[in-house]
């Protein structure tokens, strides 16, 4: 651990150091004309980010299902209290879905209206819907990965 004094002064340095190396970036955006090719730069490292993420769940709830529960260990009672958790846990997401479908539902369509009647640019007459429809998809992509992670846990 630095020293309050130590710590500045090597911040310091590590400031210099940088401000010294002007490095030129990689890609220069201001180059790239296309726009849709410059957000398919900018979208395909999040889409690759994204798909490893997945793969990596899948390793990990397989890794985490092959483990020997209850009887398996000898515990049959574990089983009985699992059974008991995970119906508990899917009582919980059905009434806390219940609530938040009512919420995404009111934005849903202030969202719709507000951007339908205001649009972000003139002529863009598509921009409610799109935003509306962009909470959505967030919503029920959000909704499915707290299923599935209660799922995962309780299983």
């Amino acid at each position: 651990v630095f020293k309050s004094g130590n710590s500045r002064r090597v911040c310091r340095q590590l400031f210099r150091i940088v401000q010294r190396r002007s490095m030129a970036p990689l890609l220069d955006f201001a180059d790239i004309e296309d726009e849709y090719v410059r957000m398919v730069i900018c979208a395909v490292p999040l889409l690759a980010a994204g798909v490893l993420s997945l793969l990596f769940v899948v390793y990990l709830r397989r890794k985490l299902l092959s483990k020997n529960v209850g009887k398996d260990i000898d515990v049959p009672k574990l089983d009985y209290l699992a059974a008991k958790v995970k119906s508990g846990s899917i009582a919980f997401l059905k009434e806390e879905y219940k609530y938040l479908a009512v919420y995404v539902g009111v934005w849903f369509v202030l969202l719709l209206v507000m951007f339908s009647v205001s649009p972000m640019k003139e002529g863009a007459s598509t921009d409610g819907v799109r935003c509306a429809f962009c909470l959505l998809a967030g919503a029920l992509l959000s909704g499915l990965a707290g299923f599935i992670g209660m799922t995962v846990a309780t299983d």
